[in-house]
């Protein structure tokens, strides 16, 4: 997948401005199942009319940028997962602007004039039905229609993708992950639920307990998911392992604000260090504890770790 994230793309396009597009717009934080139907969309365009089937996105979430959002809690991925699931969708070419003061006041008749008709090329315009762009958001669906006409761009307008008659969307993604609802946040995410980090040097505690863990580098753009134990697999090299994560503070033994997330993969002896791991969540088992002892904890360690272990024994069956 070809990357272009120097706005306004006219430097690297000098060559290929010619190309004709078809293009999916949005932030597509998590990639969820809402968003792969924009991406089957672009495909079937693409495939229809013989043209680049792509993304146009965002460096930064409009929450972290717009005070009005200041509660935003995180992204659901980092954009260099974001792009990987791109690329994991056959997406060929994605267009990422950063949200700075400049690209804000950009108009929404000028965003699409003069960037995605002149500039990109766009022959079909794929957006969900609640699609915003513009400055201060005035771009929407109608003015979209209005102006596709004018210009013989097919416009697609997708609907909301549900399940179980519930919306699936990025913020309600993030309140299932903070709730620990890890099943379902899956299923509306149509893929696990993932961090990648580098493989750090930790306190070596659970070494010393019998448990050697290994310890992820945390993102500070990711939101939290809620602290606790998760079943999980550790992705290295595209292989899956067997494993039990635990994300939080790690209140028994420090106090700190720092989120830790700490994995035991199960029958495997490897030296990590600093080689760069996907954690998969699969189920959340208990929420954090404050122990009254690391005695205490090390037991409760130990009872999570014989219960996950015989849970992925018979996930494989």
């Amino acid at each position: 997948m070809l990357i272009y994230d120097s706005f306004p793309f006219m430097q690297d396009l000098k060559e290929k401005n010619n190309k004709q597009r078809a293009i999916a717009l949005g932030f597509f934080d998590g990639v969820h199942l809402g968003h792969q139907e924009l991406i089957k969309q672009v495909h079937r365009a693409s495939k229809d009319m013989d043209i680049i089937p792509s993304i146009f996105t965002f460096q930064d979430h409009p929450g972290t940028k717009i005070k009005k959002r200041n509660n935003f809690s995180g992204l659901i991925q980092n954009s260099e997962l974001r792009l990987e699931t791109f690329a994991k969708l056959k997406i060929e070419e994605a267009f990422i602007a950063i949200l700075d003061e400049k690209f804000r006041h950009i108009s929404a008749e000028d965003f699409y004039f003069k960037i995605l008709c002149n500039d990109l090329g766009v022959k079909a315009l794929v957006v969900g039905q609640d699609a915003h762009f513009g400055y201060m958001g005035q771009g929407n669906i109608e003015k979209l229609k209005k102006w596709t006409n004018q210009t013989d761009v097919k416009l697609y307008v997708v609907p909301d993708v549900k399940v179980d008659k519930i919306k699936v969307s990025s913020s309600y993604i993030r309140q299932l992950l903070q709730a620990g609802d890890i099943k379902f946040a899956n299923r509306c995410l149509g893929h696990s639920y993932k961090i990648k980090g580098k493989v750090i040097h930790g306190k070596k505690l659970g070494r010393t307990l019998g448990f050697p863990t290994i310890n992820l580098t945390y993102d500070q753009e990711l939101m939290k998911p809620k602290f606790g134990v998760y079943m999980t697999n550790v992705i290295l090299q595209n292989k899956k392992y067997p494993a039990i994560t635990s994300v939080g503070t790690n209140p028994t033994v420090e106090l700190s604000d720092e989120v830790k997330i700490e994995t035991y993969i199960y029958d495997q002896d490897f030296d990590l260090y600093d080689e760069i791991v996907y954690i998969e969540f699969l189920d959340f088992i208990r929420p954090e504890i404050v122990f009254s002892s690391v005695e205490q904890m090390t037991q409760r360690i130990k009872s999570d770790l014989d219960f996950v272990e015989t849970r992925h024994r018979m996930n494989e069956s």
